[in-house]
Formats: C-alpha cells, structure tokens, sequence
C-alpha cells in the first residue's frame, strides 16, 4: 500500500467510524424514548431489553452505514480541499482515481458487509426482536391503542407470522377481523414447506385462533413434493398466523427473510394477486440495491466535497445532508412507483442507484480532470 493510500485512508477511517457510532447511538437512543412508555408499562426486564437492543445492532448498522459512509466521505475531502491538498495532489501529477480509490474501496468493503449481514445475520435478528416486540414490550400497549386501530379495509395484505407461516389474503378487515381470498403457506423450523392452506374467507374468534371457511390443506413432505391430494373443508379452526392487531400494522415485513427466502416465498405463493408479488419483488431487487447504496453515496459525495469554495468542511458537511435527502427521496419514490405498478420491479429498484452513481462519476471526472 502506497503511502498516499495510507495517507487518506487514516483520514478517512475515522470521520466512517465516529459517524458510525453517532448514528447508532442516535438511532438507539430513540426507539428506546419511543418505546419507554411500554417497557414501563409491561415491567419488562432489564435483561429483555438488553437483548432487544443487541438484536437491533445489526439492523441499526444496515440502516446508518450509507449515510455514515456519505458524511464521512464529505467531511474528509472537504477538509483536504480546504487545505489545498487535494489541489497538490493534482499539481504532483496524481489521478482522479488515486486520490478516490481509497474512498471507493472502503465502500465496497463496507456495501459486502451491508449484504452479508442482510442476507445471514438481519432476517434471524430481526424474528426475535420481533416476538420481543410483540410478546413482551407491546403486550398490554396493543389493547390500549385498540380504539385507534384504522377502520380501512386492506387489500393484497401479505404477513410473514411467527410461526415460521405467510399468510396472504385478497382483504383484511380491521375492525370485523375478517380475511377474504385466504392462503397460508406454513414451514418448519429450515423454513421447507410443511403445508398450503387456502380458504374464501376467514374470521378471529375469541378463543384467539382463526376459523376459516371453504377451503383446503395440502401436506408436503421434506423434498417439497406434495403428499396426497388437497382435503377439503367447510368450516375448520386452525392456530395458525397472527393477531388481527399485528396484521392490521404488517408492512415491511420482507426484513424477516433474506432473498433466497423471499424468493422462495415468491415463487411458492402461487394464486395470490399480481399487486402483492409484485411489492414482493420490489423488495427481493431491492436487497442488493439497498446495499450497493454505500457506493453509491461515497461516489456521489466526492464532487460535492471538492468543489473549490470557502467553507471547507462545514458546506460539505451541508451538501451530504441535502444530496442524501435527495438521493433517499428519490429512491423511495422509484420504490413507491414500482410497487404501485408504474415501474417494473428490477428497475424501481436499481434506476435511482445506478443512475445517482452514473451522476457521481460523471462529476467527479470533470471536477478532477
């Protein structure tokens, strides 16, 4: 390693690993005011939330990590251009991608461990912060915000259950606690199909389980083959998916699987509407894109960082804030038009991405030319 590399690498390191532990901090600081009320309430242990925030560590790395990478690049360049280093570099005949490489490799190390902890780490971290969320910090929470719950009818509701289960349904009443149009897709504990259970409709009872209506269950077996024919049925109680009160607020819950399993998931909800496989595939491309965005944001703020003007690190500081803004609205506008059917889902997820990149490079190149 060359000792410019060194050079702008220690610089670099450790504005990446303050905005690291700032954001974190930040982050944990205010799902915990958010959810005192509840750990007071329940009496929740100390050693429950201590596990609760551990779990949410990786998650919290997942989210902060793009915007860390962005601020950290912003605020070192921004300071070498300040004192003219970046000028003397290219004054010693030094190219654009010698004084970036450093910058660019860190990305990509940093975009790998994004996706690594995503696809292995997240989705097992997220099930159990999940239940703790549901079981014991929400526990008594969810009967006093009953009153409040939307009396809107949900349409194409997709609900990963704890149970290792996915329950789709055409229509979710809220207020009725009524499915229409229902399939449930029950796993084992390796996630291997052990049973499809479809029904016209479906009602919560006041034993707290699901009775459903007109339907049939087909078993399969451990290879993923189906076992015998459907057996059909006119009324059946099943212990089966979650509370009306937890699918009623079941949104992103494509967090729970990493992309083989979506994938699998996907494939294997056959019969259900085209609005929800496609949401489900806006998220299956997003995952990659999602950690590609450390890239993307650390090329991105390379132009802005060395524009010749006063202010130094201050106004680079600025434009990270304002770039990144920019960046995050435009990719969730692409994400909200792809799953509302106005995009295909590959490029609702990749077009803001690939084309802020493009944008980076481009800038970057004139600026250092």
């Amino acid at each position: 390693m060359r000792i410019l590399d060194r050079y702008l690498l220690r610089a670099y390191l450790a504005p990446l690993i303050w905005c690291l532990s700032i954001f974190s901090g930040l982050y944990l600081v205010l799902d915990l005011l958010e959810h005192l009320d509840d750990i007071l309430y329940n009496h929740v242990a100390f050693s429950i939330v201590t596990k609760y925030y551990l779990l949410m560590l990786p998650m919290i790395f997942v989210q902060v990590a793009p915007f860390a990478c962005l601020m950290a690049t912003l605020y070192t360049l921004s300071t070498l251009n300040k004192y003219l280093e970046i000028m003397a570099m290219r004054a010693a005949g030094i190219r654009p991608w010698s004084i970036t490489r450093p910058f660019i490799w860190v990305a990509i190390l940093v975009s790998i461990g994004v996706f690594s902890m995503n696809e292995w780490v997240v989705p097992q971290a997220n099930v159990v912060t999940h239940q703790i969320r549901q079981v014991k910090l929400e526990r008594i929470s969810l009967v006093k915000k009953a009153k409040y719950r939307s009396p809107h009818v949900v349409e194409n509701l997709t609900a990963f259950g704890l149970g290792h289960s996915l329950m789709y349904a055409k229509t979710f009443d809220p207020v009725e606690k009524r499915l229409e149009g229902v399939i449930v897709l029950q796993h084992g504990s390796d996630l291997h199909l052990l049973r499809k259970i479809t029904a016209e409709s479906g009602v919560w009872t006041a034993d707290a389980y699901w009775r459903f209506y007109n339907g049939t269950i087909l078993h399969f077996d451990a290879d993923g083959q189906a076992v015998g024919r459907a057996a059909p049925f006119t009324v059946k109680i099943i212990r089966v998916g979650d509370k009306p009160e937890y699918l009623e607020r079941a949104e992103n819950q494509s967090s729970l699987l990493n992309m083989r399993d979506l994938n699998r998931y996907i494939r294997r909800l056959q019969g259900a509407g085209n609005a929800t496989l496609r949401k489900l595939r806006v998220d299956l491309y997003g995952k990659p894109a999602a950690a590609i965005v450390c890239l993307v944001l650390t090329i991105l703020g390379v132009p802005f960082a060395i524009q010749p003007v006063r202010g130094g690190a201050a106004l680079g500081l600025s434009f990270g804030i304002g770039v990144g803004l920019i960046f995050y609205g435009a990719n969730a506008l692409c994400v909200a038009l792809g799953k509302g059917g106005w995009l295909p889902p590959l490029m609702a997820a990749w077009v803001a991405p690939i084309g802020f990149a493009w944008f980076g490079l481009r800038e970057t190149w004139k600026k250092l030319a």
